[in-house]
């Protein structure tokens, strides 16, 4: 059974998010199927000038163009009894999350996993040298497209929450991947997609999340079991609570981690401030 949303009709549950409901839909106009999803977790939109500025801001999102960001096709904007609900139209992903992937317990090839991390950092670069940040990295949402291409979706939503329009429940797996100093209502920021890059990275590689806890105060310093010893250095200083030894860019990080897969000398400052042999205790981040 179909529900019309604006020129869509709804046809099928794809999946929930802290800001909204995904749904398979149908584009009336065209007949094409779609990914529309619905901002209906967002404890703000009742009034116009709030819609207005939401859908600014989206549309904003849309003209940023990139082979890894999953593409903004529309604002949708229809009246209810609340005052209003918006939706995102967006190109419906040929499979499934990489998160989908991980929680099966299966692991990406190494090759696979390194080349995923790759394309999503190449994004990520775009995005940081047009001066914007992402500030919603996590498996949730990386998406997986025709040709075993990833893309990055949900580059509005982390701009969203700093306009106000907050979430009735932020979901747990989203603290995992904030910056220690950052709270789900930080603007997005370089160093914050930096260090969620990092955390995905050691899932990634290794089929688990680098932290028992995902409150910053209870964080263990993650073991690199399952890590080569340079690579586990290098995601180290990656995921670094301390600003002044955290990788300055992207670029940095992944450059650094390229020569950490390939066995080759890291960055002096990751090797001086991140190695850490068997047995030895961990960089005092004090």
């Amino acid at each position: 059974m179909s529900v019309p949303f604006g020129p869509y009709q709804l046809t099928a549950k794809l999946g929930t998010g802290d800001m909204g409901t995904v749904y398979k839909a149908t584009d009336t106009r065209t007949g094409n199927e779609v990914a529309l999803k619905v901002l209906d977790k967002l404890s703000r939109l009742s009034s116009s000038l709030e819609r207005d500025a939401a859908v600014e801001l989206i549309e904003f999102a849309a003209t940023i163009q990139h082979e890894g960001l999953h593409r903004i096709q529309e604002v949708v904007e229809i009246e209810d009894e609340t005052g209003g609900k918006l939706g995102i139209a967006m190109p419906l992903a040929s499979a499934q999350s990489l998160y989908d992937h991980l929680s099966t317990g299966k692991r990406l090839a190494q090759r696979h996993a390194y080349m995923v991390i790759e394309k999503i950092a190449e994004a990520l670069i775009f995005l940081h040298n047009q001066e914007v940040a992402h500030g919603s990295i996590k498996p949730t949402n990386v998406l997986l497209e025709q040709n075993a291409k990833f893309t990055i979706t949900d580059l509005p939503m982390a701009h969203l929450r700093e306009l106000g329009f907050v979430p009735n429940a932020p979901s747990q797996l989203q603290q995992y991947y904030l910056l220690s100093e950052s709270t789900y209502l930080s603007p997005p920021s370089i160093a914050s997609d930096i260090f969620a890059l990092g955390v995905l990275t050691y899932h990634v590689l290794t089929g688990r999340l680098p932290f028992d806890d995902p409150e910053p105060e209870a964080r263990n310093i993650p073991n690199g079991e399952g890590l080569m010893p340079l690579v586990h250095s290098v995601l180290l200083r990656a995921m670094t609570s301390r600003p002044i030894l955290a990788y300055p860019s992207v670029v940095e990080f992944i450059g650094d981690l390229q020569l950490a897969r390939d066995g080759q000398q890291i960055a002096s400052e990751t090797a001086q401030w991140f190695t850490v042999k068997p047995k030895d205790p961990p960089p005092d981040e004090s």
